[in-house]
């Protein structure tokens, strides 16, 4: 009985294989896992996934959806897609825009950003929020780039 209770301990600490289906790693940000959610030797595959083998999801022939602010309609601006191309996403799923190399590169306890990168930003009266997020050289997403 001790024997095996011993065994049973030594096999719990083998590293977990995760097998990993790269291909089918969604493009729309929207719809993404948290990069913090996959296995840790799983996490370099999914950014070298993305970074070599997906573009950017910036929808240009979507129809945005308009959202009230107050009595406002306000909707998402094709043209901040060509302003911050080198990092901004756009969510068909979730109509809101996500930062790419957050998402990536974001680690857990780093403070600021969680909108462009968990739930997704979609306040589009508030459009000083983008160069909020890029903000100086002490930002979080200037860690990531």
């Amino acid at each position: 009985m001790k024997q095996q209770l011993e065994l049973i301990q030594i096999l719990s600490l083998e590293p977990q294989i995760l097998s990993l289906d790269a291909t089918n790693l969604p493009q729309d940000p929207g719809k993404r896992k948290k990069i913090l959610d996959f296995h840790p030797n799983d996490q370099d595959i999914v950014r070298r996934v993305y970074t070599t083998q997906r573009e950017f999801c910036q929808p240009t022939s979507h129809e945005f959806p308009y959202r009230f602010f107050g009595d406002k309609p306000r909707r998402f601006n094709e043209n901040w897609l060509k302003k911050y191309k080198s990092w901004l996403e756009y969510s068909v799923e979730k109509d809101a825009v996500f930062c790419f190399p957050c998402y990536l590169f974001k680690e857990k306890n780093t403070p600021g950003g969680d909108a462009f990168v968990n739930e997704g930003f979609r306040t589009w009266n508030k459009t000083n929020a983008y160069e909020k997020h890029v903000g100086g050289h002490n930002r979080c997403h200037w860690g990531c780039i």
